[in-house]
């Protein structure tokens, strides 16, 4: 038998697979929690609508982030998503070998590379957004239109 920081025997249940959990009260007051929980639902959801466009969030942002930056320099990329350089490159070779973008010289800075979407990379993006953007009706719809809003505009308090 277990004890507790007094040296109090600790009885503990024993529980099984699907045996229901009891969550602490508390545990809904906190904002971190309720974002992870939240972040967890709709990346499972994201990966569920895009698994057969092979995308993932990560890859969704970069495209997007190149499409509206054409030109921009893996380094800037990987400051503004907060990755490591080393993770970049991986990223961006992906999408390289998947025909999405293309390396171009940087002309201020010829040991640099500047990033496009290729006109491949430009059709499967907007594939891409018809489905996030079905995947994001799916996951707000218990939201009105200006609880979005509102949830939208909270989120990025906090994130900012």
């Amino acid at each position: 038998m277990a004890k507790d920081r007094k040296g109090k025997e600790i009885e503990f249940a024993a529980y099984s697979v699907g045996d229901e959990i009891r969550e602490p009260a508390q545990i809904r007051r906190y904002v971190g929690y309720a974002i992870r929980r939240a972040q967890m639902r709709l990346y499972e959801e994201f990966y569920a609508a895009l698994a057969d466009l092979d995308m993932t969030p990560t890859r969704f942002t970069l495209l997007l982030l190149i499409r509206e930056n054409p030109g921009i320099r893996s380094v800037d990329l990987a400051r503004v998503l907060g990755v490591a350089r080393s993770g970049m490159v991986r990223l961006i070779d992906d999408l390289e070998q998947r025909g999405l973008i293309s390396r171009e010289i940087y002309q201020q800075d010829r040991r640099n590379h500047a990033l496009v979407l290729t006109p491949n990379g430009l059709r499967h993006l907007v594939r891409v957004e018809k489905a996030v953007a079905r995947h994001e009706a799916k996951v707000t719809t218990n939201l009105s239109d200006s609880e979005r809003t509102k949830l939208l505009q909270l989120l990025w308090r906090v994130a900012i």
